[in-house]
């Protein structure tokens, strides 16, 4: 059987590891990672491969050459733009004109391949997908199969939301040559996202071979250490060079150690290095070939590259030293840190852990190195939760991050248009907003300042004056310690999840555009938009006056007196409730039935969502609430369409009948709901359910003005709703059994 290498990515989240070098020619134990998989290939009767190409192809042509020294032959294929992983295998379609076996020369594993082609010809498969069980599957491709196999179920890097399983796609496929019948030369295509999808319509035959072989994607550097460390552990079979001098210890041609170094195992030492005196070369590390480790020098669950020199007393804790680089007398380099080709660090300084230097870097002597080499500090992992991005006021929300976020931002939405800013005024969010709008002004972008501004109105002033995105800082209700950054389109949505995963791949690795001083723009202060707001929202009332009576419950002290404010003039009267319901919504419940007022509202700190309680002190829930949202729209605009989450109530569904609508689901995220009310135009109907979903204040003066014309209450409206019954109940679950445990619910339910 005929392979295919895949070898094109660049490896943008592994930088600065692969700022001069192709992923796949990242060393893992000595060789490249593409090494083994080559090896793995030969091993398995496969000598006949295509090696697709796309980033610095150079480099893996002239180490591989025609593949006569590894015993294969090789052809290279080389995209002139990415084309997608499907679209680089079609560049060979002349030469796989048989079922192939397709895999990335950028993952470690030692899967049995020939017991994977077994299985595909008994099952008479168009296509398999080689699957595996991970606890984190956001990144992969997750399948679900049936007792015989057969995929039923495909998701191409979903969100914890849409995860159905923990079995993912290893990116090893068999496939038949006709696949290529489904798309043309040159056109981008992808095998999760377009090709997969389409067989699954098309019920060609797909199966997933579920291995229990190790596999590794090469994703991160905390990723690439952990494959290493896992080779040295045993618990994957590949070629490691050199001979085992000792339990655990590997050793090339031409190394010497001196007799006072000690070597634990487990390690690897390349060919010809030198080991001076007192050295310590400590368990879990790998030392490629042609390094020096010089006097009392210490190296402890590290991975040093080819020619590399590390000078008397140097300590290295858990950190990727890269080829060429010379680290002098007394350096420390800590937990995370990489240290770039070439680059040059000076004696006696520290770098701190999680730092990364970039290749042919110059750091003096004495210095002490706490953020990258570039731009600044690391960002974390999990950059984005449910909304925007959250965190600590000066420990991890610091300005440093902001700057670095709001260029991030500018970058991925548009590099030379307008973006807007605001805040809820308050000491912490307005710091964070001002470094986001020097970041902003950094990467190029003219910033429109909102000052003080509720998030639905900035909203509203991105859609009015036609920006590309803009950022709201809030603090988390009445602490002032949490602070969460909302991040909004050019629609006014919160983004998507794919501009959510490129802001964080750029912040991941410092890796974006900073403007010429020329070119800086400036920063255009607008005031008095939140009063254009509320005097919009008051506009849109048509009953001359409201007049009901209301009870608030106190969330923000702002959004309270704005809130009450804009009621009392349309002639309702609003009165606080006391502190005491702050944190008790069934004391505020009986607060409102017992002061007899028309309807209890709570407005969220975000001014987007609000809790409602009827003159009966009945909680209007989550699920009652889409409800009467559907049921106002629905009244108001015969044959209109509603959109709801997956996981609401049928009850819509029997609404819609009566009131001949229709009932559109999506997922549950609130950018997705956003975004399908969004996509379908600006119809009365669907900008209704966006006030109300999204814009409290907006939204309680439509129910209200509608409650007038319809000569209606909250109470004897909820009464109209169908019975809704769903039960809820939180879990704890930690994050490496997620998939697992949805997997198990969706198997045995």
């Amino acid at each position: 059987m005929k392979a295919v290498i895949m070898a094109g990515g660049e490896g943008t989240r592994l930088r600065p590891l692969t700022c001069n070098r192709p992923k796949p020619m990242v060393p893992v134990a000595g060789r490249p990672v593409m090494e083994h998989i080559v090896r793995l290939l030969k091993s398995h009767g496969m000598d006949k491969i295509a090696v697709t190409l796309q980033y610095l192809p150079d480099h893996i042509c002239e180490y591989f050459g025609d593949g006569s020294q590894f015993d294969v032959r090789m052809r290279y294929y080389i995209e002139n733009k990415p084309l997608g992983t499907a679209g680089s295998v079609k560049n060979a379609e002349d030469f796989l004109d048989e079922t192939f076996l397709v895999i990335s020369g950028d993952a470690l594993t030692d899967v049995d391949l020939t017991k994977a082609i077994s299985f595909h010809r008994e099952k008479g498969a168009f296509a398999t997908l080689i699957l595996k069980r991970v606890d984190v599957p956001l990144e992969y491709g997750v399948v679900v199969t049936d007792g015989e196999g057969k995929i039923i179920r495909f998701l191409e890097k979903p969100g914890w939301g849409e995860v159905f399983s923990d079995t993912v796609n290893t990116g090893i496929y068999i496939l038949s040559p006709e696949i290529f019948d489904y798309y043309k030369k040159d056109q981008v295509f992808d095998f999760g996202r377009d090709l997969f999808p389409l067989l699954m319509k098309e019920k060609r035959s797909m199966y997933g071979y579920v291995t229990d072989d190790y596999w590794c994607d090469i994703g991160d550097i905390e990723a690439y250490m952990q494959a290493c460390f896992d080779i040295l552990d045993g618990r994957v079979r590949v070629d490691i060079p050199g001979i085992e001098i000792k339990q655990g210890v590997w050793t090339d041609r031409g190394t010497i150690a001196a007799k006072s170094a000690r070597i634990d195992g487990p390690c690897i030492i390349g060919a010809d290095c030198h080991i001076r005196d007192g050295a310590v070369i400590g368990s879990y590390t790998v030392i490629g070939d042609n390094c020096v480790v010089g006097e009392y020098g210490s190296i402890k669950r590290s991975i040093l590259w080819k020619n590399s020199f590390i000078g008397e007393k140097a300590e290295i804790r858990g950190s990727v030293i890269c080829s060429r680089a010379i680290l002098e007398s007394g350096v420390s380099a800590f937990e995370g840190s990489v240290v770039g080709e070439g680059s040059h660090i000076r004696e006696r300084t520290i770098i701190r852990p999680s730092v990364k230097i970039w290749p042919g870097k110059y750091i003096d002597q004495c210095m002490e190195i706490g953020s990258n080499v570039v731009w600044g500090s690391k960002a974390g992992r999990h950059l984005f939760g449910n909304r925007g991005v959250t965190g600590t006021v000066n420990i991890d929300m610091t300005p440093e991050f902001a700057v670095r976020l709001g260029a991030a931002f500018a970058v991925v939405v548009k590099s030379k248009g307008a973006i807007g800013v605001s805040s809820d005024g308050t000491p912490a969010a307005s710091m964070i907003k001002s470094a986001l709008v020097s970041g902003l002004l950094s990467a190029g972008v003219h910033v429109n300042d909102y000052k003080r501004l509720m998030l639905p109105a900035l909203r509203s002033a991105i859609r009015l004056y036609r920006l590309d995105g803009g950022i709201h800082a809030a603090v988390c209700g009445d602490s002032s310690q949490r602070l969460t950054l909302d991040f909004v389109d050019s629609a006014g949505r919160s983004i998507d999840r794919t501009l959510e995963r490129k802001i964080a791949s750029l912040l991941y690795r410092d890796d974006y555009n900073r403007c010429e001083g020329e070119c800086l723009k400036g920063v255009t202060e607008i005031p008095g938009f939140s009063d254009f707001y509320f005097k919009s929202i008051l506009k849109d009332v048509k009953s001359e006056r409201l007049g009901f009576r209301i009870a608030m419950r106190k969330v923000s002290d702002y959004i309270t007196k704005a809130v009450s404010d804009l009621l009392a003039d349309t002639g309702c009267v609003v009165e606080t409730a006391p502190d005491d319901t702050e944190c008790d919504i069934k004391r505020f419940c009986d607060y409102v039935k017992t002061g007899r007022f028309d309807i209890g509202v709570s407005i969220e700190e975000s001014c987007e969502k609000m809790l409602l309680v009827d003159a009966m002190g009945r909680l209007v829930t989550d699920d009652m609430f889409m409800a009467l949202v559907s049921l106002v729209v629905m009244k108001k605009i015969k044959g209109s369409t509603v959109i709801v989450p997956v996981s609401a109530s049928q009850a819509i569904e029997r609404m819609a009948e009566e009131y001949q609508g229709n009932v559109v689901r999506t997922k549950t995220a609130a950018r997705d709901i956003m975004a399908e009310l969004l996509a379908r135009g600006a119809k009365e109907e669907l900008m209704e359910q966006f006030t109300m979903y999204f814009d409290a204040a907006a939204g309680l003066l439509k129910l209200l003005d509608f409650m007038k014309i319809n000569n209606t209450s909250l109470h004897e409206m909820v009464d109209m709703l169908p019975a809704i019954h769903i039960r809820r109940k939180e879990v704890e679950c930690g994050w490496n059994a997620k998939g697992k445990v949805v997997r198990k619910i969706i198997q045995e339910h």
